[in-house]
């Protein structure tokens, strides 16, 4: 097996490919926007280029693809609609072409559970019909839809991940588990917006191990298939009563305040049962497990500025979606 991992030095990449490089030779396609976390290691093939200009070459010898890179968060994609499109949809059916062409025999698509669009009554399945909401989770069902016409060619395989949470190389400070531990470390204060909206969370390890088992699955077990990843659900403001409860054990008290004038309605609840009858999946760890890691990380890493935008995807990414086309 020889694996390409694009975007592989973001925040689920980073975590993942160091994983996966311990096992196969790991080629990693990415255009490093957040730098370069990964190790330098024999079996870690690193390339930097933009996902839209990928090429043949770059597909020399592999097997399996996994497919993490994209233009992430709904705000990002609403700043330039065309060049999330081009990104999102676009580069992936011609990178599908390409590995179809290649012989790849999996094709691993990061897509989200944004897709689903409200569901706070129930837990969705993979089953249930989508509703995507906004143009983010338009876009990642449209690249699923796209991802199907191979199936034919090649093994497919949709990944319809939760929230990921918990501390990686490359870190995200933006993402509701992980801001609620920003604030309680840092501000000592955690700020939640109206709060009953829910979340669905999945530990940043657990979602390296789904990748894991579906790589190395066999085909009629996953092949065309579609999995969530998650580990729970809750609603925001449960959420930060774990921080508090966890904060409370090293930080000391903090203050959860509640901000009615900011109202967020999309509510995402998700059900694993699949992976774990299809595959036996478990999730190993847990949103206080992530918590407390975060706080680890915060001790150990003594980082200058948590407000830096290396840590915060629409930040740092904002200038390249607003820079004019060439």
């Amino acid at each position: 097996m020889k694996v390409l991992v694009t975007g592989g030095s973001g925040y689920v990449g980073s975590a993942l490919v160091p994983v996966l490089a311990a096992r196969y030779p790991v080629v990693v396609y990415c255009n490093f926007a957040f730098g370069d976390s990964l190790p330098d290691l024999p079996s870690i093939t690193k390339i930097k280029g933009d996902i839209r200009d990928i090429k043949n070459s770059h597909l020399d010898g592999v097997t399996h693809v996994i497919h993490l890179a994209g233009i992430v968060t709904d705000d990002l994609v609403d700043m330039n609609p065309l060049r999330s499109r081009q990104i999102n949809i676009e580069s992936m059916d011609r990178l599908c072409r390409l590995c179809a062409a290649a012989g790849v025999q999996r094709f691993i698509y990061a897509s989200s559970s944004s897709i689903y669009g409200p569901t706070p009554d129930f837990e969705a399945l993979e089953t249930t019909t989508p509703n995507p909401t906004t143009l983010y989770a338009e876009q990642k069902l449209e690249g699923e839809q796209a991802l199907k016409q191979y199936a034919s060619q090649m093994g497919t395989v949709v990944i319809r991940s939760a929230t990921v949470c918990g501390p990686a190389p490359r870190m995200r400070l933006d993402t509701i588990v992980n801001i609620f531990s920003k604030q309680a470390w840092y501000d000592g204060v955690i700020t939640v917006h109206g709060g009953q909206q829910w979340r669905s969370n999945i530990h940043i390890m657990d979602a390296v191990d789904c990748y894991r088992l579906l790589l190395e699955s066999h085909g009629i077990l996953v092949n065309g298939q579609t999995f969530n990843i998650v580990t729970g659900s809750d609603k925001a403001i449960d959420i930060a009563r774990m921080v508090e409860a966890e904060a409370a054990k090293v930080v000391g008290n903090v203050r959860i305040k509640i901000d009615h004038t900011r109202q967020d309605n999309r509510h995402y609840r998700l059900s694993a049962a699949k992976m774990t009858e299809h595959l036996g999946w478990i999730p190993k760890f847990s949103v206080p497990d992530a918590i407390q890691e975060n706080f680890r990380w915060f001790r150990a890493r003594g980082i200058d500025d948590p407000n830096d935008a290396v840590y915060y995807n629409t930040r740092r990414m904002e200038g390249f979606m607003k820079e004019p086309d060439q």
